[in-house]
């Protein structure tokens, strides 16, 4: 069966874990809002669906207190140079993500998976 017709699966498992200065219950809120933005904006790039590569990638985001995105950084490589990169284009396609509790900078890291069935 030709790559065209595989089902892709999106995000398999995305999963967040914060660090910043503020209570557990609004950072889990805080962070399920913003897996659920990163998963909105995820796309499985054409060129290595025709090449078959998969893998997991995790990668670190940096939010301002205004919910902007500062900083995106790959902390883990999934193996494919293709899909490290749109690891990190994903998080920055978003406009604005919400506050984050605590009115600081914090940091989510968001693994990425990719699975061609």
């Amino acid at each position: 069966m030709n790559a065209h017709r595989k089902t892709i699966l999106g995000i398999a498992a995305l999963l967040a874990s914060v660090s910043g200065g503020a209570a557990c219950a609004a950072d889990a809120t805080w962070e399920s809002k913003v897996v659920k933005l990163v998963a909105a904006n995820y796309t499985y790039p054409r060129s290595a669906v025709v090449r078959q590569e998969q893998g997991r990638a995790v990668v670190k985001i940096v939010i301002a207190p205004s919910g902007k995105p500062v900083s995106v950084e790959l902390i883990q490589s999934s193996g494919s140079q293709i899909l490290d990169r749109e690891a990190v284009r994903i998080p920055l396609k978003v406009a604005a993500y919400p506050a984050p509790p605590g009115g600081t900078n914090t940091t989510v890291s968001v693994p990425i998976n990719w699975r061609i069935s």
